[in-house]
């Protein structure tokens, strides 16, 4: 068994026993006269939070396929006397600027706590109160430890961007939100694709013909119809990161996690808006947005780094699938919480069963 496979059981277990405490609270919080409040509850994220940050920034570095790569990357930073950029100006500074006072492994807690707290952040501010099912899900995402250990630069930056989308739903200040979400490109330049689609869909708000585009891309997956290569070496910034992503083989197929993490939110939030009638701009919006944003993914599913691609718009999942079930729903469910989160759980248990059972 692998260090990696141990690392992340052990994590798995207290994932497990995390999500039993959150179902017992759950169903205690449908029994209080007053429903006010998540104390409880908020006491047990803000615990588990705490404990995820510490366990993924105390890791050895032969934890993780990248982990020794970033530490060699720190090392450089920390000999250098004058700063320079080598890929993402906000993250190589954040290299030179703890490089001053810490060792490699203060850099691992930041970068944990980065992570962690940007996602709660964003989430806490479009959920409020509810904001604990997002987080599960946030939580069992195909990319949680992958992005916690590994492509810890591409965590960062989306969690930063989660935070942005948060506080422009709660009418933070606009300095706030537009920082947030410029904050994460520059931590990670592939970012730029979900900014791009973000823009786009402001003002381009027809989710018919999006989700056209989005199944006509699904088509030309199939038919193994490469449209990317020229399209991404149009812009020579774009194609030094990204020219290896665009390199198909067959052998790294990711059609079964499109289809459970991709297909999926797609179908359920199109079926909201053009069946259910849901009707909400701002979800509308978000929903283009991970649609534009996921067609260069699909296009390209065939190629080895796909799931380096996938990230950029399935980071928004948790949002996708939880805001029509939990702000101003069409159908009402009794115990919603409750069955909610056993259903996240239970998805967790099949994801993770491979990993439980080694």
């Amino acid at each position: 068994m692998g260090y990696d496979v141990i690392y992340i059981q052990k994590y798995y277990h207290v994932v497990i026993a995390f999500f039993l405490i959150v179902l017992f609270l759950l169903f205690l919080s449908h029994f209080k006269k007053e429903n006010k409040g998540n104390y409880g509850l908020d006491f047990v994220i803000l615990i588990f939070s705490v404990y995820t940050i510490y366990y993924f920034g105390s890791r050895e570095v032969r934890i993780g396929v990248d982990t020794i790569r970033y530490q060699s990357t720190f090392e450089l930073y920390k000999s250098l006397s004058k700063f320079v950029v080598r890929k993402d100006i906000f993250y190589d500074y954040l290299n030179y600027l703890i490089g001053k006072f810490t060792d490699f492994q203060g850099l691992l807690l930041i970068n944990a706590t980065l992570y962690v707290a940007g996602s709660w952040y964003g989430l806490r501010k479009i959920f409020r109160e509810n904001y604990i099912l997002p987080f599960l899900v946030f939580l069992i995402s195909p990319y949680f430890i992958n992005n916690g250990i590994n492509v810890m630069r591409s965590g960062i930056a989306t969690s930063i961007f989660i935070a942005g989308i948060g506080a422009y739903y709660s009418k933070e200040k606009t300095w706030k939100w537009v920082g947030l979400i410029t904050t994460s490109v520059l931590f990670h330049f592939s970012l730029f694709v979900p900014l791009v689609s973000f823009i786009i869909t402001r003002f381009f708000k027809r989710t018919k013909l999006i989700f056209f585009l989005w199944l006509t891309s699904i088509l030309l997956a199939i038919l193994d119809v490469n449209i990317m290569t020229r399209l991404v070496n149009v812009f020579d910034l774009i194609a030094a990161r990204s020219e290896s992503y665009v390199e198909v083989s067959e052998e790294y197929s990711s059609w079964n996690n499109f289809f459970i993490f991709g297909f999926f939110p797609v179908a359920f939030g199109v079926y909201n808006i053009l069946v259910l009638r849901y009707k909400d701009r701002f979800y509308s919006w978000l929903l283009n947005t991970y649609m534009l944003a996921h067609i260069p993914y699909i296009i390209l599913i065939s190629s080895r780094f796909a799931s380096r691609l996938s990230f950029l718009a399935e980071f928004m999942m948790p949002i996708i699938l939880m805001y029509p079930l939990l702000i101003n729903p069409v159908i009402n469910i009794k115990f919603y919480r409750v069955k909610l989160a056993v259903l996240i759980f239970l998805v967790f248990m099949i994801k993770a069963y491979k990993v439980l059972i080694v």
